[in-house]
């Protein structure tokens, strides 16, 4: 009878402590994983899954330090990552998300709080997609990978994929490195314009082509994977965190997710990067104790209280932000113009670089943007009317066209890329040569 006491408190006091190195074997991959419980499990339960990168879960050290007490958590290194096996699999988000299925069926076995970091963001957002009652919140932080590829070209080089492209390996990650990312557009989307879901789907193709790294693959399969219609149906509560500097996923990113899930609230951290758990902890922290303790109703974007209008011509500016009702505008010779949180009438750009973020244009003219040699993009915005391009790179990220007639009309040569976005009522997600007729 005693030694049974002994153990009966034995196997009670492992509810309270926390089980590191712990070795399972899953079905997805085949995989040796490692993973972590740390808590009660008779709390609430959190899931944590981190992103690309050899650190894998001990990003979520800290993390798990501060929610251990209140919350049974759960860790683990993916498949392909960390002390995990490594091999040629296919390293994908739907892969992830049914691994992700298997290992909170076997140990969590009840609904979950689920927070990812970078990929881990975007395997979070498929996995709520595809088992959405199992998801009790969402927290997103600076979630790579969702938007069209063409907006991913320092992700895939920051990742080692720069190695794919003879030309330019050996490059390493310094700021001349940084100045080749504008130049090699292009011959990016001609490398990845090849089917890359056909190499991703041969393990042959996988070992002559991405080398069998999993890292490798799992950055080319997480930018082939097309979220367009898997956010815009998610209704979980969920908090998007950013670090305000990130250069890996930018802000951006974070404006399109707020603007697309309707039951979302937007957090941004001064002066942190990437990886805001690690550089900026306690505000980090704090976010995430506000997102389970405090609930909220969401916090939408919105657009300027009706102040007066007002109309501006701008030439040889560089770096200014302007918002508010602006009735007309025109912007030459200038760059890294940001129009934020306004009302656009009328916008004329000409040999400029101009970034239109949570706006909405709407005017007496069916003609509401008119781009010349320029690059513009409108990100998290809605767009009633026309844009007329002569030789443009338009960016559209997260944006919603209605027009009465063509949304967009060319009268020379130019590329569209669209991301998460609404045309006409028409979901469209890719990249687009238009030419005059």
């Amino acid at each position: 009878m005693r030694f049974l006491l002994i153990v009966l408190v034995f196997i009670l006091s492992l509810h309270a402590k926390e089980l590191e190195g712990t070795f399972v074997t899953e079905p997805i991959f085949n995989a040796s994983v490692s993973m972590k419980m740390s808590g009660n499990p008779e709390n609430p339960a959190v899931v944590l899954v981190h992103g690309l990168g050899d650190e894998a879960s001990t990003i979520w050290d800290g993390t798990i330090a501060f929610l251990k007490n209140n919350y049974y958590v759960i860790t683990f290194d993916l498949p392909g990552f960390g002390q995990s096996t490594k091999s040629n699999e296919l390293y994908s988000p739907t892969q992830y998300a049914k691994f992700i299925q298997h290992m909170t069926h076997t140990y969590v076995k009840k609904p979950f709080h689920l927070v990812g970091h970078s990929m881990g963001g975007a395997i979070a957002l498929k996995y709520t997609s595809m088992y959405p009652s199992h998801v009790e919140s969402l927290v997103l932080v600076d979630v790579a990978g969702i938007l069209h590829r063409s907006e991913y070209n320092t992700f895939l080089m920051k990742t080692g994929i720069h190695s794919f492209f003879d030309d330019y390996g050996g490059l390493t990650q310094n700021s001349t490195f940084n100045r080749f990312v504008d130049k090699m557009t292009e011959k990016i989307d001609r490398k990845m314009s090849v089917d890359m879901n056909r190499v991703l789907q041969s393990p042959e193709l996988r070992a002559s082509v991405l080398g069998a790294n999993p890292m490798r693959i799992a950055a080319v399969a997480l930018v082939e994977e097309n979220f367009s219609g898997v956010i815009q149906d998610i209704n979980t509560k969920t908090t998007i965190v950013w670090g305000e500097d990130d250069d890996v996923a930018p802000l951006k990113t974070g404006y399109v997710l707020h603007k697309l899930m309707e039951n979302s609230s937007l957090k941004s951290i001064s002066d942190a990067k990437h990886v805001p758990m690690l550089t900026h902890e306690k505000a980090f922290l704090q976010i995430l104790q506000e997102h389970f303790i405090h609930p909220k109703a969401p916090m939408r974007p919105t657009l300027p209280s009706q102040t007066q209008s007002y109309s501006v011509h701008l030439k040889h500016v560089k770096d200014q932000t302007y918002s508010g009702m602006i009735e007309s505008m025109s912007i030459r010779d200038s760059q890294r113009v940001v129009i934020k949180d306004a009302s656009i009438g009328e916008l004329v750009v000409v040999n400029s670089d101009v970034e239109i973020i949570n706006s909405t244009f709407k005017g007496s003219k069916e003609v509401v943007l008119m781009a010349q040699n320029a690059k513009v993009s409108i990100i998290a915005s809605d767009v009633f009317g026309t844009l007329k391009l002569h030789n443009v790179k338009l960016h559209l990220l997260g944006t919603h066209i209605q027009a009465l007639g063509k949304p967009i009309e060319v009268l020379l040569t130019s590329f569209v890329f669209y991301s998460l976005c609404h045309i006409n009522d028409k979901r469209v997600h890719g990249k687009e040569i238009l030419n005059a007729k």
